[in-house]
Formats: C-alpha cells, structure tokens, sequence
C-alpha cells in the first residue's frame, strides 16, 4: 500500500470513529466461513476450479465457486457448473440395490452366484464365495483394476470398455483376502453390483438410476452418459491431470471403465440435494437405511473413516455423524456429505489432490460448511 493510500485510510478511520457513540465500536461483517475455507483451499492447493454447495435443513441451499473454466483464460467458473463425480456414483448405485431388497427383487446375503451365474472366474473365489452385502461393504476381497487404468491415463482416455471386460481386467489380479474378512476397497465390487441390478431389473443401469433416484428428486443436473459418451453436457469446467511438468487437459474422456462405480456427472448442489433425501429416508426406506449404517472401520481412506453399504462415515467437529462418500476420476475430485437432519454439503475441484493434506483439506471444508449451516 503506497504511503498517501496509508494516510486517506487512517484519515478515514478518525472520521467514522469520531462520529460513532462512545464506547462503540466499528461495525465489521465477519467472513463467511465456507468462503473463506474454499478460498484458503484454493490458494493453498492452487485448484483450477472449486465449487461448492451448502443445504441447510430448510432446504435453502447457498452455492460458491472460485477459479477458472479453463487454465490461462479468464472466464469464471459458475457455481452451477456439472463436474465428473467418480466414486459418489457407488452411493447411487447403493441407493438402487436398496430399492429393490426393500420390493423383495433380491437379497443383501444371497450370493453373486445367485444373480451372475459363472460371471466371477478367478481361481481364488468364485461367486459362490461372495454376497451382495459384501460387494456394497468392499469385504469381498475382489482385486481392483484401478491400477491399470491410472498408470496408462492417455492411452485409456478415449478408449471404451464394457463392464463385463472391465470386471475381467480386475480379476486378472490376486484376491486380496478372503471374502467378509476385512474393508478393501475395489471398484470391482461396484461393477458386480452394476450387472446384478441390471439382471435381476431386466433394464440398463443408466435407466434405472434416472427412473428411481434423479427424476423422482428432480436432479436436472444429474446422469448416467450414454455408451461411448465422451464430453460433459452444458456448462463445464476443463479438468486438469498432473502429469510431467504441467497440468494436462483431461476434460474429455471416456467413463466407461467407470461404469456403476464412478461414471456419473452431477453439480454440487444436486450431490447435496442426493445426500439430503439419502440421509433423511426419502430415498430408500428405514429398514434398508439402517442397513447402509452398519459400518465397518475404512482406516485405509482416511484417519476415523467407516463404510457402510456405499456410504463412508465420520465424526463432525460440531458432534454431528456425516454420511457421505467421495469421487475421483482423472481430473476432478469430490466430497460430499449430509447428516440426518437433512443438512449436506458438497465440493468439487478440477484437479486430482495430491497430498493428503490437500485432501483434508476438501474434507474439512465439508465439516466446516455443515458445522456452519
């Protein structure tokens, strides 16, 4: 600050002091606490892009967005932009599965073998050896094929995979332990849970999911893409990988592998609109709720984590229990959780954490957004 700017200001607080009552004081108005958490995010992990949703009980939702649409071009992100929500797609896809134990369409403790007869072919484990509950829980021990995928990002960026192949690349690895033994987190068990809704419904996945949850909750923002979908519809922010010396556009790419366990697209405000019903029964009934509850520890996620049946748990620093999950996918990461009155928060950044320390600090913007509300 230039001196004769230091001396109008000093000037100019004399002035308003002199005309305020004795023993008054000025009157500040303090920083909105998600703001101001978003904006400590953003300079400190130096996001492209972060958005942010709020929902109080009420249902008053207020939304944030900080950033760019694009990296070197000066066009705001909207607070309303649509964004890869990876992995909060299990919780969707949870939801479902829900639904139809409650209609009786199938079993939590029925087997895999059950539904996909001869689908799981591993000379560990067969699907004799796993149940539908352990699938949504990550205890089937099923190995994951999250690795192919992240160490060969560009060549597999427009390429297609179905999910029956996709399973199959999964089960080319060791299980990892025995079924029910213990929380190892696999999207395998997500693309089983995909197929066996598909089977036991006679319907697409996609289908399913828009007839059941998004337009019974009026998720306009919200789908499955279609096969060999490729671009984000409507407004979007570009998307960053960090690879070499340089963050590279990976905005445009194929979701296929994805499939049930993280395929989806979504906004903020809709993930908080999802998170809200989920937590305050409006999407599946009581009984089958209490069931998502039963939590296992998840230490691997993070430090106090526990997995339900497609929901990751924790303690809020207001004593509140947060049911929520979280999505990576090349590019974009996303937090969300609601607890069960109904409040929920959500965040979204256009570039994968790369410390755990940034991606604390996504969740403790989520902690302090609902711990405000």
């Amino acid at each position: 600050m230039k001196p004769s700017h230091t001396i109008a200001v000093a000037s100019a607080l004399v002035f308003v002091l002199s005309v305020l009552p004795a023993g008054a004081t000025p009157h500040t108005t303090p920083r909105d606490p998600v703001r101001a958490a978003l904006a400590h995010t953003m300079a400190v992990d130096a996001w492209p892009a972060g958005l942010v949703a709020v929902r109080a009980s009420s249902e008053k939702v207020r939304t944030f967005a900080s950033g760019v649409i694009e990296l070197d071009v000066p066009d705001k992100v909207p607070a309303d932009s649509r964004i890869r929500i990876g992995s909060n797609t299990k919780t969707f896809t949870a939801a479902l599965v829900m639904q139809l134990v409650s209609e009786g369409t199938l079993s939590l403790d029925a087997d895999v073998e059950t539904y996909l007869p001869g689908v799981v072919r591993h000379p560990q484990v067969s699907g004799h050896d796993i149940t539908v509950r352990q699938l949504l829980q990550h205890t089937s021990g099923l190995p994951d094929m999250d690795r192919d995928i992240s160490d060969h990002l560009l060549e597999w960026q427009h390429r297609y995979i179905s999910p029956r192949a996709s399973l199959d690349l999964a089960l080319t690895h060791p299980v990892s332990n025995a079924p029910g033994a213990s929380f190892e987190y696999s999207n395998a068990n997500y693309i089983l849970a995909g197929l066996i809704i598909e089977a036991v419904s006679g319907r697409p996945l996609a289908e399913e999911i828009d007839t059941r949850i998004i337009v019974p909750l009026g998720l306009e923002d919200t789908y499955f893409p279609d096969q060999g979908e490729r671009v984000i519809r409507g407004d979007h922010p570009h998307s960053y990988i960090p690879l070499g010396d340089s963050p590279v556009d990976f905005t445009d790419f194929d979701p296929s592998w994805g499939y049930a366990a993280g395929a989806m697209v979504s906004t903020t405000e809709d993930l908080t609109t999802f998170y809200s019903a989920l937590a305050t029964g409006d999407v599946v009934a009581a009984a089958q709720l209490d069931e998502m509850r039963k939590t296992i520890p998840a230490e691997s996620l993070w430090a106090g984590a526990a997995y339900g049946l497609g929901l990751i748990s924790f303690e809020l620093s207001c004593g509140a229990t947060a049911w929520g999950h979280g999505g990576d996918v090349p590019g974009t990461a996303s937090r969300v959780a609601a607890t069960e009155d109904g409040r929920a928060a959500a965040i979204a950044v256009t570039q994968n954490p790369t410390s755990v320390e940034a991606d604390a600090r996504l969740r403790g913007l989520i902690d302090t957004a609902i711990c405000s509300t």
